[in-house]
């Protein structure tokens, strides 16, 4: 079962839901730039590729709208790799959005 959380926005309370299988990941990912990858059922081609310069923030942020958090319930594991800055994590992105063909 998903753990719900509300956030305080204007007038009123958003609710998003975390899947329980990925909570472990979501509470130690670090802070840091990078790139991440969302896996599905099949972890070998990865549901989508992304980058940032806080990859906590980034990753958190998909839980907050609709279209995303249903992304999110086909995903079973999410990898990072951390970089030393954007234009590395903008690189790798790159090399691996061209390799993996993410499915979004």
């Amino acid at each position: 079962m998903a753990r719900s959380e509300r956030v305080r926005r204007g007038l009123g309370a958003v609710e998003y839901a975390y899947p329980e299988h990925l909570r472990s990941t979501l509470e130690t990912l670090p802070t840091t730039a990078g790139v991440y990858l969302f896996h599905g059922q099949d972890s070998e081609l990865p549901l989508y590729i992304g980058k940032s310069v806080n990859l906590r923030v980034r990753v958190m942020d998909h839980f907050r709208t609709p279209r995303e958090a249903s992304l999110l319930r086909q995903t079973r594991r999410i990898s990072v790799f951390e970089m030393a800055g954007d234009l590395g994590a903008q690189l790798l992105e790159s090399q691996l959005i061209k390799s993996m063909r993410p499915l979004v």
